[in-house]
């Protein structure tokens, strides 16, 4: 059995390698990305809860 290739064949490999290799990266920077968005929301988030939670225990006391 003999393996011969030409360089059509080595240049489409290369090619769909490279894709490939592209769409990993880009894919893995655009999940970061929005993992850092979600973190960055959380966490103003569970600042403005317990802004949130001090007014309504000031407007309980005014209340009173």
């Amino acid at each position: 059995m003999e393996l011969t290739l030409d360089v059509k064949t080595i240049l489409t490999i290369g090619g769909i390698i490279a894709l490939m290799g592209g769409f990993y990266y880009s894919t893995q920077h655009r999940l970061e990305s929005l993992e850092n968005s979600v973190t960055m929301v959380s966490e103003q988030l569970d600042v403005q809860t317990g802004e949130l939670k001090q007014t309504q225990k000031q407007i309980k006391r005014l209340e009173k």
